[in-house]
C-alpha cells in the first residue's frame, strides 16, 4: 500500500462519493417503482448511444454523450415495450432482449471507433477511478479532477430537479393512476427520471464504468428502502450509504487488498466500492430495524409466543365453560393436538401467564384468574364471531370454519369484534341469541 495522498486518495473518495450522491436520486425512484432492472438496462443500452455520439461528433463533449445516452435509453424503453407487445413475452424478458442487443452493438461500435476516437473500451466497461484525479481542469485557480466537477454538477442537478418536482415524483412513484387522475403527467416524470439516470450513467462511466454504475444506482437505494418508509428518508439514506460505500471501498482496495491478496497489489477501487455496497446491503437486510431479516424473525417468534399464550387462555375458558378443571399436562396435550403448539413453547407460555397473573396453578391444576377469564372471553368471543361470519356470509359449512377462526381471532381488536357482533346479532334486545354455528353462545364482552 502506498502512503496516503490527498491529491490522489482524497480525490478518489470524493469522486466516488459524488458518484454515489448523483446515483442516489434516480436510484431511489427506480427502486420504489420496482424498476431497478431499468438501471442495468440503461447503463448497458447507453453504451451504443455514446458510441454513436462519438462516431457522429468525433469528440467526448458531454452534451453529445448525454444526448446519445438519453436517445439510447429511450430506444431501449420503447423497444422493450414493442418486443413485449409483439413477441408476447413478459416485461423483464423484453427488457433483457433490448438492452443486451444494444449493448453488443455498442461494443462493436466502440471497437470500430477506437482507432479514430480517444476512447478506451475497458475504461467504459470497468472505469478508471484510480486515474481520475490525474485528469484535472482549472476551477478558480485550483486543479480539480474533471470527473469530480462533472459528477458534482450532475448530483446538484438531480437533487435540484427532485426538490422542485418532489410532489410529482412522489405521487408518480407510489401511485401512477392517482398521478394521471391529478394530471401530473406521469409519463413525463418517468422520462425525466430516465433522463436523470442516463445523465448519471454518462457522468459516472469514466469513474466507475458502465457495469459498476448499476451497483451505485441500485444498492444504496435498495438498502435505504429497507430502513425507511418515507421517500425523503430513502434519498438521504441512499446518499449516506453511498458515501460510506465509497469510503469503505477505497479502504478495501488500497489497505485491505494488499494485505489479503498474494500479489500484495491494490485492488480496483470501483470494484471494491461495489463490493462494499453489497456488504452494506447484506448488513442492512439482516439488521434493519424495520425490515431486517432478524427483526422479522424476532417478530415472528414474538407472535408465535403470543399465539400460544392466547390459545392457552381460550382453551382454559372453554374448559371452565363446560364446568370442568384441567391440569397443566392435559392442557399441554390439548394445545399440541388442537393448536399445533410446540411442547417447549407451552411451558414458557404457562409460566408467562402465571407471572402476568392471568392463571393460577395449584398442585398441578391450572385455572384462570378474573383478569385471565376476561382475556379468555375476548378471545373466544372473537373466535365464535368469526365462525358465525364465515358460516353466514361466506356460506362455509360449520365444520370448515374453526381453523380459519383460529387464525383470525389473534388479529381481531375490540373495534372489529364490536362490528362483527353488530352485523351478526340476531336479536339486538337479547345478546344471548348470538350463537356460533355449533350452537354455543358467543360470550358477552366483559363489564
Amino acid at each position: 500500500m502506498n502512503a496516503w495522498s490527498w491529491g490522489v486518495d482524497g480525490w478518489i473518495i470524493v469522486i466516488g462519493a459524488l458518484a454515489a450522491i448523483a446515483c442516489a436520486v434516480p436510484g431511489v425512484f427506480l427502486v420504489v417503482r420496482r424498476e431497478a432492472m431499468l438501471a442495468d438496462a440503461l447503463s448497458h443500452a447507453a453504451l451504443p448511444g455514446i458510441a454513436g455520439a462519438f462516431l457522429m461528433s468525433g469528440t467526448r463533449d458531454p452534451l453529445w454523450m448525454f444526448l446519445g445516452a438519453v436517445g439510447a435509453g429511450l430506444l431501449v424503453a420503447i423497444g422493450a415495450r414493442g418486443i413485449a407487445a409483439l413477441g408476447r413475452v413478459d416485461a423483464g424478458a423484453a427488457m433483457g432482449i433490448a438492452f443486451t442487443t444494444l449493448f453488443a452493438l455498442g461494443l462493436v461500435a466502440i471497437v470500430q471507433a477506437a482507432d479514430r476516437v480517444d476512447l478506451d473500451p475497458s475504461c467504459v466497461l470497468f472505469g478508471s477511478l484510480e486515474l481520475a484525479p490525474l485528469d484535472t481542469i482549472d476551477v478558480g485557480g485550483a486543479a480539480v479532477p474533471r470527473a469530480a466537477v462533472v459528477l458534482a454538477c450532475v448530483a446538484a442537478i438531480n437533487l435540484a430537479v427532485a426538490a422542485l418536482l418532489w410532489k410529482e415524483f412522489t405521487i408518480t412513484a407510489f401511485d401512477a393512476p392517482l398521478a394521471r387522475a391529478l394530471n401530473l403527467r406521469p409519463r413525463v416524470i418517468e422520462l425525466l427520471v430516465l433522463a436523470m439516470a442516463a445523465a448519471t450513467c454518462v457522468a459516472a462511466f469514466e469513474a466507475v464504468g458502465s457495469i459498476l454504475v448499476v451497483a451505485m444506482i441500485v444498492i444504496p437505494a435498495a438498502s435505504a428502502r429497507l430502513m425507511s418508509d418515507r421517500l425523503a428518508g430513502m434519498v438521504v439514506g441512499a446518499v449516506v450509504l453511498g458515501i460510506v460505500g465509497a469510503l469503505a471501498g477505497h479502504w478495501l482496495a488500497s489497505a485491505a487488498a494488499p494485505m489479503l491478496l498474494p500479489s500484495g497489489r491494490d485492488a480496483s477501487t470501483a470494484g471494491s466500492i461495489a463490493a462494499a455496497l453489497g456488504g452494506i446491503f447484506v448488513v442492512t437486510a439482516l439488521f434493519s430495524p424495520q425490515r431486517g431479516a432478524l427483526r422479522r424473525l424476532a417478530d415472528r417468534a414474538s407472535l408465535a409466543r403470543r399465539v400460544v399464550r392466547e390459545d392457552a387462555l381460550g382453551l382454559l375458558w372453554r374448559v371452565e365453560e363446560d364446568g370442568k378443571t384441567i391440569d397443566t399436562k392435559r392442557l399441554a396435550t390439548l394445545l399440541v393436538r388442537g393448536a399445533q403448539a410446540r411442547p417447549r413453547s407451552i411451558g414458557r407460555a404457562i409460566n408467562r401467564l402465571a407471572r402476568e397473573r392471568l392463571v393460577s396453578i395449584d398442585a398441578g391444576r391450572i385455572a384462570l384468574t378474573t383478569e385471565g377469564r376476561n382475556a379468555g372471553a375476548e378471545l373466544v368471543r372473537s373466535h365464535r364471531l368469526w365462525e358465525l361470519y364465515l358460516a353466514r356470509r361466506l356460506a362455509l359449512a360449520p365444520d370448515h370454519v374453526h381453523d380459519t377462526a383460529m387464525v383470525l381471532e389473534h388479529i381481531t381488536d375490540s373495534t372489529m369484534r364490536d362490528e362483527l357482533a353488530r352485523e351478526e346479532l340476531a336479536d339486538p334486545t337479547n345478546p344471548e341469541s348470538l350463537k356460533d354455528p355449533h350452537g354455543r353462545i358467543v360470550p358477552r364482552p366483559p363489564e
